[in-house]
């Protein structure tokens, strides 16, 4: 038990929350992904009310994948217009006295990276993956990363074809591919990441699609070691190993399924 983790997500939300815009346009927005780092962010209207959330997962859906004429490289041409026109509409919302605990097993049960603090007003913070790392960092929950594993995985070659990678994946959509360079993991290829590969050339390797944020750390390593690390790197994925083999995958999510679970101090 551990009183750290005692309190409401309040306590631990990121305020001010950096917005966008409805009338913004998706250059624009674009811009604020790449200056704060961030995935995602929370749209709203003339008003200051939430009204929607904009990511690179509802921007890579209207994409298309263009190769130049009499070039080689091919890139991705992300949509023109207003933020308004491609954001998600449905915001994932909780009060600012919801348990960091319940906070954790919501983000769990629906598979949600982020989760926006807002009561019959303005936003107030967000709580992302991010802040649930912390929160293991802060409780020191010392659990070993084996307990936390959450995809079953396999690997693959970086240099092997995409059309390799994306036929094991629509077999078994549970499975992850961990991407290896010789012995050493330097990417992952999930379902979700295999999307944004729908128009690729099958023949390229799995290198050019695969996300490259990844750290690798032994299974016996604690959750706490693991989590200052992803933190200090700006990393997505544990790749959990024993001895050379690849054994475990652990997303942000699995961190938060440990606060979901810890016990009230």
């Amino acid at each position: 038990m551990n009183d750290e983790l005692d309190g409401a997500v309040c306590d631990w939300m990121v305020s001010p929350v950096v917005s966008l815009r409805e009338h913004m346009l998706v250059a624009e927005a674009i811009e604020q992904f790449e200056a704060l780092d961030v995935s995602a962010l929370p749209v709203l209207d003339a008003s200051s009310r939430l009204t929607g959330v904009l990511g690179w997962a509802e921007l890579r859906k209207a994409s298309r994948l263009v190769q130049p004429s009499g070039g080689r490289e091919r890139h991705w041409r992300l949509p023109d217009g207003e933020v308004a026109q491609y954001m998600n509409p449905r915001v994932p919302v909780i009060r600012r006295d919801l348990a960091l605990r319940a906070c954790a097993r919501r983000m769990l049960n629906q598979r949600l990276h982020r989760l926006y603090v807002a009561e019959d007003g303005p936003l107030e913070g967000v709580v992302s993956t991010r802040q649930m790392l912390s929160a293991v960092v802060r409780g020191c929950l010392e659990v070993p990363l084996a307990a936390l594993a959450q995809r079953f995985v396999a690997t693959i070659s970086a240099d092997e074809p995409l059309s390799a990678a994306t036929a094991r994946l629509r077999a078994d959509p549970s499975l992850s591919l961990v991407v290896l360079r010789g012995a050493a993991a330097v990417g992952v290829l999930t379902p979700e990441v295999a999307f944004t590969s729908r128009e690729a050339d099958p023949s390229e390797p799995v290198e050019l699609w695969m996300d490259p944020s990844v750290v690798s750390m032994p299974a016996e390593v604690s959750a706490v070691r693991a989590a200052q690390r992803l933190l200090e790197l700006k990393r997505r994925y544990v790749v959990m190993h024993e001895g050379r083999s690849v054994i475990g995958l652990i997303s942000g999510l699995g961190f938060t399924e440990l606060i979901a679970e810890s016990a009230v101090g």
